[in-house]
């Protein structure tokens, strides 16, 4: 968990310069935080795609963002196991020449292997997955997942990375924030 903190002199400071605007000071800290928050999140993501071979787009990540009534917000990294197809495999979609053949998927960078069990299918939907058979039967079917997001997210070099690019941020865009405001109220 990363929390920004804020010296009593900078709050100070800031109070003063945005005391005549209505709502002044909650308008600068949740743009501030959001703005923080949504680098957090790109970080978050930069941080687990130098580990793992997973595309930005197939990591769920999302934003609670602060608003003028709450002065917090968080970066949320959905729990759940991410399915194999996220991850690059051969062969790709299913023909009858692949048929038959193992599936490769390499999952973090630099290793990788054959599934001994597992197929490749494609549904009516447009889906494609790795899936292997419960049983004898041609059906059940399950899909074949791997480690989750929040796993990924609790690598050493992640945290430290985020924590530090949200802190310098919010930083930043504190200072950018005020002249905002106080421009717009200038109009």
């Amino acid at each position: 968990m990363v929390s920004i903190n804020i010296d009593a002199k900078q709050m100070e400071q800031m109070a003063k310069q945005v005391a005549h605007i209505k709502d002044g000071v909650p308008r600068v800290m949740a743009a501030a935080i959001n703005r923080a928050l949504s680098k957090g999140k790109t970080v978050v993501k930069k941080e687990i795609r130098k580990v793992y071979m997973i595309k930005a787009r197939d990591i769920p990540i999302a934003v609670v963002r602060a608003t003028f009534t709450r002065m917090n917000g968080h970066v949320l990294i959905q729990s759940g196991m991410l399915p194999l197809s996220d991850f690059p495999h051969t062969p790709r979609v299913r023909t009858a020449r692949t048929s038959g053949k193992p599936i490769k998927v390499t999952v973090k960078k630099g290793q990788g292997g054959k599934l001994r069990t597992g197929f490749l299918t494609t549904f009516k939907s447009g889906h494609i997955g790795i899936y292997k058979r419960i049983g004898k039967e041609p059906l059940p079917i399950q899909e074949l997942r791997s480690i989750g997001a929040p796993i990924m997210a609790a690598q050493p070099q992640v945290g430290p990375a985020a924590s530090k690019a949200i802190s310098e941020t919010f930083a930043q865009r504190l200072d950018h924030e005020i002249k905002r405001v106080l421009a717009r109220e200038a109009k």
